[in-house]
């Protein structure tokens, strides 16, 4: 990470007027005590007004003004809502990313930009569902073949090697569309039916395999059915 970028990101964690530690913010930045001392020394004497001290913590005095995104009051709505689906619904990794964005999206919204009235509520996912659904995001994003086990909604059971291309959240579930290497063609299953998934061999990108071709190959059945 680019020491300027570093920077910037030390300002986010510090935003909302959160006490830090060091060793919380060299964590998160993947840097040493030592480093995120010098850093916020660097910037106190830039002006930045960043309170505290070694083995207390630091925080950003709510003073100190970082330009927002101009986004309006149902925007802000929008997005916040957004965030708190992901935070009730996704794995632990993405819900952790959700509750940073909310504590930032909190030091921005204020007085009349909160308008609040919106709530998500939603079924704790069980441990080992977030796990597997950490490892299907891992899987899509590294463009990993996955090994799973899988329960229908009749209770058969299979088991399958898979080119995951893609998850999607359908406000009660996950799915994962994928490239079903026993069926040889598109697949879409319900990942609460995932009872295993295990990271196999990298794959490369076919043609005719691809999360394009699949959505390509919906649109033409959505339009051939309704030709008839």
């Amino acid at each position: 990470m680019r020491r300027a970028d570093r920077l910037f990101e030390l300002l986010q964690l510090l935003r909302g007027g959160r006490l830090r530690t060091a060793e919380q913010l060299a964590r998160a930045l993947e840097v040493s005590p030592r480093t995120v001392y010098r850093d916020i020394a660097d910037l106190q004497a830039q002006g930045v007004p960043i309170d505290g001290e070694r083995g207390v913590g630091y925080l950003l005095r709510d003073e100190y003004f970082l330009p927002p995104l101009a986004l309006t009051p149902l925007e802000f709505e929008a997005l916040d809502l957004g965030v708190r689906m992901v935070r009730a619904n996704a794995d632990a990794a993405l819900a952790g990313a959700a509750d940073e964005l909310l504590v930032k999206i909190g030091a921005v919204v204020k007085g009349a930009m909160a308008r609040g009235g919106t709530s998500v509520f939603a079924t704790a996912n069980s441990r080992q569902a977030r796990d597997v659904l950490a490892r299907l995001r891992d899987a899509v994003a590294g463009r990993c073949r996955l090994n799973i086990a899988y329960e229908d909604a009749a209770g058969a059971r299979t088991r399958r090697v898979v080119r995951p291309l893609g998850l999607e959240f359908w406000g009660h579930v996950w799915t994962l569309t994928a490239w079903c290497e026993l069926r040889e063609d598109f697949r879409v299953f319900r990942c609460d039916r995932i009872t295993e998934a295990a990271e196999g061999a990298p794959f490369r990108e076919e043609k005719g395999k691809t999360l394009a071709d699949f959505v390509a190959q919906m649109e033409a059945i959505k339009h051939g059915a309704g030709a008839l």
